[in-house]
This record gives structure tokens, sequence and C-alpha cells, in this order.
């Protein structure tokens, strides 16, 4: 008898947790909806406000939108190491822009040392998680030589994946 209430009290728990978890995931994109609201009507302030709360709940994509805000100074002051770090998180979480946005940093030096052989990494992890910047930034520097031997037709092939994934740029430039 015992032993089935134990086991009662445990589904109970599990029921419990697995709730909660639905109920804060529920919770982090409601606040990250409201935030891209207010980032659309250009209420950087706010934004980031709704931002950090739907991260510090647990959604990648408020880091990797965090990352974006303070890479561009945008209801914060420009702060490159902690775009960096927010970057980094929501790519740890599996967001391929966060690899894509870290690329760009690698490759332009902002707030790292320039960096192409680790910005091409980036990329590519970008480009293998399906991301049509990815694919294209991996194109440019290809066809750049930037970070690997130049090679117009790699590049070529990477600006039709791009392509193919919606990037128009991507399009013109495979036509090349």
């Amino acid at each position: 008898m015992v032993s089935l209430f134990k086991n009662i009290y445990q589904a109970m728990l599990l029921i419990l947790l697995c709730l909660s978890g639905a109920y804060a995931g529920e919770e982090a994109n409601r606040y990250f909806n409201l935030g891209a609201d207010a980032y659309k009507s250009k209420d950087y302030f706010q934004a980031l406000q709704y931002y950090q709360k739907a991260a510090e709940i647990g959604n990648a994509d408020a880091y990797n939108n965090l990352g974006g805000m303070y890479r561009n100074g945008q209801g914060v002051a420009k702060d490159y190491l902690k775009a960096i770090q927010y970057f980094q998180k929501a790519a740890e979480m599996g967001v391929s822009d966060a690899y894509y946005n870290l690329g760009v940093m690698y490759e332009d030096g902002e707030g790292v040392v320039k960096d192409y052989s680790k910005a091409l990494q980036y990329y590519q992890k970008a480009a293998e998680m399906g991301d049509a910047d990815g694919y294209y930034s991996l194109g440019v520097m290809y066809w750049r030589g930037e970070g690997v031997g130049k090679d117009k037709e790699m590049a070529r092939h990477y600006y039709q994946k791009a392509c193919d994934l919606g990037n128009q740029i991507g399009c013109k430039k495979a036509r090349k």
C-alpha cells in the first residue's frame, strides 16, 4: 500500500514538473513576443526588458536578440563583449542565427581579434543548421579566399544553397 502511494506521489510530481516547464516555455514566448513587438515599434528600451525576462526564463532566441541589441547599441550602449556572450549562450541553446552572428563578429573583428578561420567555423555551423545567411557568408569567404583558399566554384555552391533557402543576394551571386 505504501508503495502504491509512493508511486502516485512520484507520478504527481512528474506531472507538476512537466506542467511547470510548459508554463515557463509559454511565459518565455510571451515575453519574447512582447519584446519583438516593442522592437518593431523601435521602443528598444522596452524590447530589451522583455527580451531579458524571456532569456531568464530560458528563451534561446531572446539571448540572440539581446546580443544583437548590444552589438548595435539599441536601448543600451554598444557592448561587443556582452553581445558575444549573449550570442554564445544562444548558440549553445541551438540558435543557428547566433552562430551566424558570431561569425560576423569574428569576420569584422567586433570585440574580438579579426579571425577569418573562426568566422568560417561559425558560418559553417550556422549553415549546417540550415541558416541561409550562414551559407551566403561561406560563399563570400570562399569567393574572397578569407580563412580558406579562394574557390569560386565552392563559393557558387554556397551561394546556391543560400538561394535555395531564400537568400535573394545568394541567388544573384550564384548566377555570376
